[in-house]
């Protein structure tokens, strides 16, 4: 077998030195961070709402964090500056005040992992009132 040189047996020994790392080629092509849930659920309907809080599958940072709250309508409704919860980085929140009259919503969320690749997405909800 014929490896094509230094070149080629570098090649071939990072290749097995990364398959022999546990896991490391497995989450080569994972996702940085990814939103794992949101209270509100997506989809969700509920009565009440007061408190938007998202739970990542790491800890965003929160230099370029958002979190916006719209109506169907694309009106914009006052909530707090993102935060991370102080027992879980994992978590971020916004308080939205006055909690949200019945309708429904898009939370559009923006974040950045600790690599530094913005991670971004939306969710909806509905609140009855």
């Amino acid at each position: 077998m014929r490896f094509g040189g230094d070149k080629g047996i570098v090649a071939l020994l990072a290749t097995l030195s990364a398959l022999a790392v546990p896991g490391h080629a497995a989450r080569a092509d994972l996702p940085h961070i990814t939103l794992e849930k949101s209270v509100p659920a997506d989809t969700s309907t509920v009565s009440a709402v007061s408190e938007i809080r998202l739970f990542f599958t790491g800890a965003p940072l929160m230099r370029g964090a958002s979190v916006r709250v719209v109506t169907t309508g694309r009106s914009l409704m006052r909530s707090s500056p993102p935060a991370a919860d102080p027992h879980d980085p994992r978590q971020i929140f916004v308080e939205v005040s006055p909690p949200l009259p019945p309708g429904a919503y898009v939370v559009q969320w923006r974040c950045i992992a600790d690599d530094g690749h913005v991670m971004r997405g939306d969710f909806t909800f509905e609140v009855t009132g």
